[in-house]
């Protein structure tokens, strides 16, 4: 960008000698003061004021330009120092440094901290630590590919397969495998297909028949084969899950639907529980132990509220809140409230209180 040209305003000369003010005295006037002495001659007759200059207003689209040249040049040129920075956006150092103010509330729904510009002045030196620059198409995980391409084939039309296609090469590479497995598992908008796992669940569910399961558990990292009678299908904090009896551990135990591999319908019947005992049964296991408690400043207070799993405890002035994570361990808490950046500190049970600070100090010790 070509530095603007700034201008001066030229100042009016001011009096110096052979300068004349004013207007001279008129000639009578002269002949009556040379006539009567005693009697001064008029002064000069002034000039009138001029007029104050008004404050030049600024054009709220040159700062768009500014910030908008701002953010690339500065990442591009890392440690520029802020005066150069300023000649090359045509600006004062003063207006620089309110631009990157401005820039560090500017970001992108859901507002967490990651989203939000970083950048920092160390030294006299601009720094950009996270820009948030839309440079390259973003990359979708997996999972999110294959949601958008169950509601794709959903849809139908001509360009289903051409859309499918686009969204499994948005996956990198090493993903592509996990996202054929999910699109095969996943439906939106019409009955699962009957051979998909959602499909053959629902046939056993309706017909009493026990399903084979090859599982995969989060806890121990490994793929287990299961005989289920399957009882029900229930969601709890966005995921899907199956409710049935578990033959080999003798009790009824939920099992996401996305850690299913693979599903078999067996010619084995049985008795479902009745209505009433289902509604008595408890689909979920209870949080056990105290909840982690934490307190989160008015920005992380936003993103956490609309989250599920989170309880609020109470509100605190200027929009924080106090929530609690039932069920959490002082780990998981300590990752929470680290995850929202300096907006939130966990403040008990003391166990998990006591995690937070050490893995604060760890960090912090890092940069010493």
């Amino acid at each position: 960008m070509t530095p603007a040209r700034r201008k001066r305003a030229e100042g009016a000369p001011g009096a110096t000698g052979g300068a004349r003010s004013g207007r001279a005295a008129p000639r009578s006037a002269k002949r009556e003061a040379a006539a009567d002495p005693a009697k001064p001659a008029p002064s000069p007759a002034k000039s009138a004021p001029r007029p104050a200059t008004a404050a030049p207003r600024h054009d709220p689209r040159d700062r768009l330009r500014r910030v908008l040249f701002l953010v690339p040049y500065a990442v591009r040129h890392p440690g520029i120092p802020v005066k150069d920075l300023a000649r090359r956006c045509g600006c004062t150092e003063k207006e620089l440094l309110a631009d990157l103010d401005f820039l560090l509330e500017v970001g992108s729904p859901p507002f967490a901290p990651d989203d939000f510009l970083d950048l920092y002045v160390e030294g006299d030196r601009v720094y950009v630590a996270l820009h948030q620059s839309f440079s390259r198409p973003p990359r979708f995980t997996e999972s999110e590919a294959a949601a958008l391409a169950a509601a794709a084939q959903a849809l139908g039309g001509e360009g289903r397969e051409r859309s499918v296609k686009a969204l499994r090469d948005s996956v990198p590479r090493d993903r592509r495998a996990s996202f054929d497995e999910l699109v095969g598992r996943i439906y939106a908008g019409a009955p699962p297909a009957p051979q998909s796992v959602l499909g053959r669940l629902q046939r056993a569910i309706a017909e009493r028949r026990a399903v084979r399961l090859a599982y995969h558990s989060a806890s121990r990292d490994a793929e287990t084969e299961r005989v289920v009678h399957p009882y029900t299908l229930a969601q709890r904090f966005g995921h899907w899950y199956l409710y049935g009896h578990d033959s080999a551990r003798g009790k009824a135990l939920a099992f996401r639907l996305d850690r299913i591999r693979s599903c078999e319908v067996t010619d084995d019947r049985f008795d479902p529980p009745s209505e009433a005992e289902l509604a008595r049964a408890r689909l979920f296991s209870e949080a056990q132990g105290e909840p982690v408690r934490i307190q989160l400043g008015p920005l992380a207070a936003a993103w956490a509220l609309a989250r599920p799993g989170v309880r609020l405890v109470s509100r605190t002035e200027k929009g924080g809140a106090v929530v609690e994570l039932p069920g959490a361990s002082d780990e998981y808490g300590t990752r929470y409230a680290l995850s929202l950046g300096g907006d939130a500190e966990v403040v008990a049970p003391p166990s998990a209180r006591r995690h937070f600070e050490d893995a604060v100090r760890r960090t912090l010790a890092r940069y010493r």
